[in-house]
């Protein structure tokens, strides 16, 4: 009923209890009221820390922390953009400057505001700033406290989500934390450093201070001496005293002087050390912003690396999935092998018992043999009796004789027909058993080769993986150089038939001045030409003044003489006078005009040889135009044929590549196969020690034999002498001794033949195994050929990768000149020599190219050769080994067989000697 009352109640509101731990900042105990959210914060001038607030006096705090509420029967707490952050159960909410989302709290919870902050006073100590740790106590508006419940505390919070990122942040922010505690040790050193060579430098300073005001004191002290001493002393020694005096003076300030010298010497040191700390204070801000950026290059790629860890985990559990099915399917055939292992039990549990039963039935047809044997005997001895008591009726006993024996193989054939035919069944059931054997035998081996090929296929697989990777990357890196290697191409050529054209346009409006030139010249030398055809006088006397006067006009007005004055006078003396001058003139200025012709052919001349020159150069240049877009177009060929060969190289390179992923898959082939031929070695070799074993059980065995007919002579000797001593009259029982003598003689025939033939198939199996001792010799010898040929073949494997570095070495050095050659090409100045270098260059490179194509496809042609004649080879292997096996069995056969005819006459003759 309380509660309910409790509930009804509008004015009562939901509760918050703060009390302080001892490792907090301290601070009095909280109880708040969650009516409406609650600003947890630093206490500022507006908002003062009280009992019922969330305001703490704390300077590790922000001044808006963090919101504390209730809504909806929970309570939530969220960190507002704060900058040491906010930690419920010792997990930060987010990160700094972030607004987090809400977060359930309850009753209990450690709750913390900040994080502990060290700094330096001025004094150089230490202070660390606490922070706020506390337990919180909620309770609902009803009055029961907000307790965690099993569902709510169920989920993991979501600091726990990524749990490798959060790792990796940790340990950047203790690597961050550990390089600026290291800096902050450095600079501490530096600046401790400088302050004792400040403290030194100021008490080397104090102490030339205390210096100069010794000597200051020492010559007011000299001084007021001299003063006194003035009084009483004569002038001169006065003088001297004053000499002495001022000299001692002199020396003082000298070495003031240099002690303050050496003052301001020390002092400028220290401003120098001051800068160079300044500067040292510098670089290393410039390295701890380079840091800086290091850690946070550090931090992407550490989330970058959890990517791909994630993605490595993807594939991890792909193929674990993969192996859960393998794991299945291994099951479900061990399940299947070992049903077929319970049923073949139960068949030999089967044959077994059907042994059993023929052995029980020989032994049943053997008793009934002895007892026919027993019978037939007692039948001797009467028709013996018969014999000795009626002498008359001999004819009838002689037919009842011939009638009986008749009688006996009759009743004998089938009994002894019945042992044979049991012991057919018995060899029938055994060899069963040995098949059945075989067949478990084989299932295992079978088992395991398919668990070898399912790891096998997943190291391959990874392999596979990788190698793609590697190839494609290796792919996409020459296909952006060839890309670069065509534009560079097209830029290059683009570029000198650019630089061409300018220059043919250059030349062609050289050529056009030039023709001018040339023209213009043409013109003035006619034009001078006509000149000096009217500058020419006749050297006849009688011709007319007129002439003279109309030839030397435009020679007087050029000279500017007055030809007024000649047309108008001539018969006086000045006349003749003037016209002599005038001729004098006229002779200089036809030689100037002549010196001036000269001077114009010279140029004439000097500018047709240019203007040849120039078509020569022309012609050159066209020449070596044409020579050039000749080189250009081969150039381009080259690059074409070149980047065919790239691709055919490319091409080879797959090919080899396949080659050797198929040599690898060969080798795991046969490296299995080798395996295999291991395992039927060993499987070889334990035949062979058991051969030799049975055939040391039969050698034992045969002595024995010969042990026991020793020991049948020796018994039948004296068995004989025991006969020869027994009284004659006893006839009958001699003939009926000499009948069972000669069944036991007949026995030791038959047992002497065995043995015979035992030593004989002993020396057979001797034989044998001789010649399976040296076919393991021949195995061993060809497996160790192949270890020899798998080395080679790996060999063979890194030469071709080497190989391959090198062809890529060379195919960068291939592109390197062809780009040499087309800035070679771009050049203005393109001489005869540079071309055919670069072509000669070039043809060598592709020869080398070639060559290498050849070596590589002689190399491969090679390894198929290898890789047949290893097959071939492993095929005469394997037909040897089942040779091995099949004649390895065949002894244990005979001596099988030996063994069972070797004890049936001894069973035989250990019966008779029992009855």
């Amino acid at each position: 009923m309380v509660e309910g009352e409790i509930n009804l109640d509008p004015n009562m509101a939901a509760l918050a209890i703060l009390t302080c731990r001892p490792n907090s900042h301290p601070f009095q105990e909280r109880h708040i009221t969650l009516g409406e959210p609650v600003k947890v914060g630093r206490s500022v001038a507006r908002a003062r820390p009280a009992a019922s607030n969330g305001i703490f006096d704390c300077k590790v705090l922000s001044r808006n922390h963090a919101l504390l509420w209730y809504e909806n029967g929970q309570f939530y707490l969220q960190d507002t953009k704060s900058s040491n952050g906010t930690f419920v159960n010792n997990q930060r909410l987010c990160k700094g400057g972030e607004e987090s989302p809400p977060r359930d709290i309850f009753s209990g919870d450690l709750i913390q505001f900040g994080v502990d902050v060290m700094e330096n006073n001025r004094r150089g100590d230490k202070i660390t700033h606490g922070c706020i740790i506390s337990t919180i106590t909620l309770y609902h508006p009803d009055g029961r406290e907000a307790k965690p419940t099993p569902f709510l505390n169920a989920p993991n919070p979501p600091g726990i989500t990524i749990q490798s990122q959060d790792l990796y942040q940790l340990a950047q922010y203790l690597q961050e934390a550990l390089h600026r505690e290291k800096m902050l040790e450095q600079k501490l050193v530096t600046l401790q450093q400088l302050v004792h060579n400040t403290q030194e430098a100021s008490e080397s300073g104090w102490q030339a201070l205390i210096d100069e005001d010794k000597l200051l004191s020492r010559l007011e002290v000299l001084e007021n001496q001299l003063h006194i001493y003035s009084k009483n002393h004569s002038e001169d020694t006065l003088r001297q005293e004053c000499v002495t005096l001022q000299e001692e003076k002199l020396q003082y300030e000298t070495t003031a002087k240099e002690s303050l010298r050496r003052v301001l010497q020390e002092k400028l040191e220290a401003v120098t050390k001051l800068s160079e700390l300044e500067r040292s204070l510098s670089s290393s801000e410039d390295e701890c912003g380079h840091l800086k950026e290091m850690c946070e290059h550090a931090q992407h790629e550490l989330q970058l690396l959890a990517e791909k860890y994630q993605d490595k985990l993807k594939t991890e559990k792909e193929l674990k999935d993969e192996l859960q099915e393998a794991e299945q399917k291994h099951s479900e055939e061990m399940d299947r092998v070992e049903q077929e292992k319970q049923e073949l039990s139960e068949k030999i549990e089967q044959m077994t018992q059907q042994e059993q039963s023929l052995s029980a039935q020989i032994e049943s047809l053997r008793a009934d043999n002895d007892f026919s044997k027993e019978q037939l005997a007692a039948m001797k001895a009467k028709l013996e009796s018969i014999k000795e008591l009626n002498d008359d009726d001999k004819i009838s006993l002689n037919d009842s004789e011939v009638s009986n024996p008749d009688i006996i193989p009759l009743t004998l054939s089938p009994k002894e027909i019945e042992p044979v035919s049991l012991e057919e069944k018995l060899k029938e059931t055994q060899q069963q058993i040995e098949k059945y054997k075989a067949q478990i035998t084989e299932s295992d081996v079978k088992l395991n080769e398919s668990s070898d090929k399912i790891e096998q296929l997943q190291r391959e697989l990874e392999q596979a993986q990788i190698d793609s990777k590697q190839y494609i990357t290796k792919i996409a890196t020459l296909e952006e150089k060839f890309q670069l290697s065509d534009l560079h191409l097209n830029q290059m050529m683009e570029n000198a038939l650019a630089d061409m054209k300018l220059q043919l346009k250059e030349s062609r409006k050289q050529c056009d001045s030039s023709n001018e030139l040339i023209l213009s010249l043409q013109e003035q030398i006619v034009t001078l030409e006509s000149e000096i055809s009217l500058y020419k006088i006749p050297q006849q006397e009688d011709k007319t003044v007129v002439t003279l006067v109309g030839t030397q006009s435009p020679v007087n007005s050029l000279h500017s003489s007055p030809n007024t004055s000649i047309s108008s006078t001539t018969s006086d003396l000045s006349e003749d006078e003037s016209w002599k001058e005038l001729l004098e003139e006229a002779r200089q200025a036809q030689k100037k005009a002549e010196i001036e012709l000269q001077k114009n052919r010279g140029e004439l001349t000097m500018s047709q040889s240019q203007v040849k020159k120039t078509t020569e150069e022309m012609k050159v240049l066209q020449t070596q135009l044409t020579e050039a877009t000749k080189i250009a177009d081969e150039k381009t060929e080259q690059v074409a044929n070149l980047q065919d060969q790239v691709h055919k190289a490319e091409a080879a390179t797959k090919e080899v590549k396949q080659q050797i992923l198929d040599l690898r898959d060969q080798l795991d082939t046969e490296k299995s196969k080798h395996k295999i031929c291991q395992t039927e070695l060993e499987d070889s070799k334990r035949k062979l020690q058991e051969a030799q074993q049975s055939a040391k059980q039969s050698h034992n065995e045969a002595e024995q034999f010969k042990n026991k007919i020793r020991h049948l002579q020796h018994e039948l000797d004296s068995e004989r002498k025991d006969r020869r001593d027994a009284h004659i009259t006893r006839h009958a029982n001699v003939e009926s001794y000499t009948g069972r003598q000669s069944p036991r003689n007949k026995e030791f025939i038959a047992l002497k033949e065995e043995c015979s033939n035992l030593r004989k198939r002993i020396q057979a199996i001797e034989a044998e195994m001789k010649m399976s001792r040296r076919e393991n010799l021949q195995l061993s010898s060809e497996y160790n050929k192949l270890q020899e040929s798998y080395k080679q073949l790996e060999a063979l494997k890194k030469k071709l990768e080497n190989n391959e570095m090198m062809w890529q070495v060379n195919l960068t050095d291939a592109q390197k000149d062809a780009e040499m050659t087309k800035n070679e090409v771009r050049g203005r100045s393109l001489t005869s020599m540079r071309p055919a270098q670069q072509l000669s260059h070039s043809t060598e490179n592709i020869a080398a190219l070639q060559v290498q194509c050849k070596d590589y496809s002689e190399k491969i042609s090679k390894l198929n050769t290898d890789l047949n004649e290893m097959s071939t080879d492993y095929a005469v292997l394997a037909e040897k080994s089942k040779m091995v096996s099949l004649m390895s069995s065949i002894p244990l056969l005979l001596l099988l067989f030996g063994f069972l005819m070797a004890l049936y006459p001894t069973l035989s003759e250990i019966t008779n000697t029992s009855s």
